[in-house]
């Protein structure tokens, strides 16, 4: 059995946190592989995991081994602390074409830097990273993602588009909501389904974000849900929705497309950056992008790069996707199912501890 030290947040409220508690949970299974594990922020799981992560970090605690590899999960802008003297590899995530000097830097002191997308390699080596580039795809997990017996969480019936994802620009949301209008008339039997709380803006600008809905055309057809407590409520609501809409600018993976797929359900998704990797036209109605343009929220982003531009054509495409799967009343997506199964987190895990341990034994 091999050691490998894990540098990552352990939590269930960000993107990092939930694939760094997967990847945690799947190292921690391998038999192969003695995993210790040393938090990024406050540890806070689903109550499932609870006992795995105590276990870990009291294991830690007593016999880690500072010789070991260490993989952490985190942003590109912060790599520069490690865990021990071993090979040193990073996970990372990122959304548009150009990587800061800063950036640059970080990732080329690495021994391996992992992505989650082929997309997202390209994007690195095209801006001069030189070290080794390994895909090491995400994943989705069954065993919570799938359709179970109960009841509806919804009171009335109605054709159910849902959106997953952090109030954003780069997410699409203003655009979604322009399209939503166009495409729907307040005599049609639909819902929109937002569950987008951002824990990076304030109360008030998630509240700006929710009224801009709440207060449009077709705002009594929209239903903002709050961050919901576990995987297993959203599990839920996505199974009581029909289809999943995701018109992002960009995205670094999105592991709620993989969801509403898993459960089975249609999803409308842009054709560009890393969500590419498993959205395909088989098992996505996909927005065909025309030019790339500035990537500028005036939030997060300020004009470091590119993301796909979403004009007239996009919102044509969109519409028409919207206004199909609702007249032919689509539900299902067995290509999608079929996709998913391609994605577990025990793949992922092996890729990742695989090349950090062959990392260890080369000089």
């Amino acid at each position: 059995m091999s050691t490998l030290n894990l540098n990552a947040p352990i939590n269930n409220t960000t993107g990092y946190g939930i694939t760094s508690t997967n990847i945690l949970k799947a190292l921690h299974e391998d038999k192969d592989v003695d995993v210790k594990l040393f938090g990024i922020g406050q540890t806070a799981v689903e109550a499932q995991h609870e006992k795995m992560v105590k276990s870990i970090l009291e294991d830690t605690l007593k016999n880690w081994t500072s010789n070991a590899p260490c993989l952490k999960i985190w942003h590109q802008h912060d790599l520069a602390s490690r865990i021990g003297n071993g090979k040193y590899g990073a996970l990372i995530f990122f959304e548009i074409d150009t990587l800061r000097d800063l950036e640059k830097h970080m990732i080329n002191n690495l021994d391996v830097v992992f992505v989650a997308s082929k997309w997202a390699k390209t994007i690195l080596e095209k801006n001069g990273i030189t070290i080794p580039v390994v895909v090491s795809p995400l994943a989705v997990d069954t065993t919570v993602f799938q359709n179970r017996d109960g009841k509806s969480p919804f009171e009335k019936e109605a054709y159910r588009f849902i959106n997953i994802g952090k109030w954003e620009i780069r997410k699409g949301h203003d655009f979604l909501l322009e399209a939503f209008n166009k495409a729907f008339e307040k005599e049609d039997n639909v819902e929109l389904v937002m569950i987008n709380q951002n824990p990076f803006l304030s109360g008030q600008e998630n509240q700006i974000w929710a009224d801009m809905y709440k207060n449009s055309k077709l705002g009594e057809k929209v239903t903002i849900l709050p961050r919901l407590a576990t995987h297993n409520d959203l599990s839920k609501v996505i199974q009581h929705c029909d289809c999943g809409i995701f018109p992002a600018r960009a995205e670094g993976w999105n592991n709620e497309i993989l969801e509403v797929m898993a459960l089975n359900k249609p999803v409308i998704a842009t054709n560009y950056s890393a969500h590419t990797e498993y959205c395909t036209k088989d098992n996505s109605m996909l927005i065909e992008i025309d030019n790339l343009t500035s990537a500028d929220d005036g939030k997060f982003f300020n004009n470091e790069g590119q993301w796909a531009d979403l004009g007239s054509n996009q919102m044509d495409q969109t519409v028409e996707f919207l206004k199909k799967v609702y007249k032919d009343s689509v539900k299902t997506n067995a290509a999608g199912l079929e996709t998913v199964k391609q994605y577990t987190w025990n793949n992922t895990a092996s890729i990742l501890s695989k090349e950090m341990l062959d990392a260890s034994t080369k000089t």
